[in-house]
């Protein structure tokens, strides 16, 4: 069992379409890590075909998220307690703020992280973001 989830860690028993939101608040605040695979408890469960798995969260996270996040990215398999497990690295971005595409540059598309949670971005975080990388 690993130790719980925090400011930089998450963990994900599968891979969902959530995913997208974790690495927004990582890369829109100070970076962290996601394991797929892990129950919210820390139980490692594993994943089936991990290669597959990295491929589809690259694909992922390069589609639906802009500025391009895929260089903050690490993604990589790594075995724990005996299972596979998906590990992605993120890294704190420099084009921010990053969001979801379908939402755009509002709360609904941008997200921080707030202690082991990824939350919406209110509209003067978003603003604070765009001002800070201009």
């Amino acid at each position: 069992m690993l130790a719980f989830e925090n400011e930089t860690t998450e963990y994900k028993r599968e891979l969902t379409e959530g995913l997208k939101k974790e690495v927004l608040a990582f890369a829109n605040t100070a970076g962290g890590s996601i394991y797929i695979g892990v129950e919210d408890d820390g139980t490692v469960v594993g994943v089936e075909q991990p290669d597959d798995v990295m491929l589809r969260i690259s694909g992922m996270l390069r589609d639906s998220i802009h500025p391009d996040i895929l260089m903050f990215v690490r993604i990589r398999a790594e075995r724990m307690e005996g299972h596979a497990v998906i590990c992605v690295s993120v890294s704190e971005g420099t084009n921010k703020p990053h969001y979801l595409v379908k939402h755009g540059l509002k709360p609904s598309g941008v997200y921080v992280r707030r202690g082991s949670a990824s939350v919406p971005a209110s509209s003067e975080q978003i603003r604070r973001m765009i001002k800070e990388t201009d």
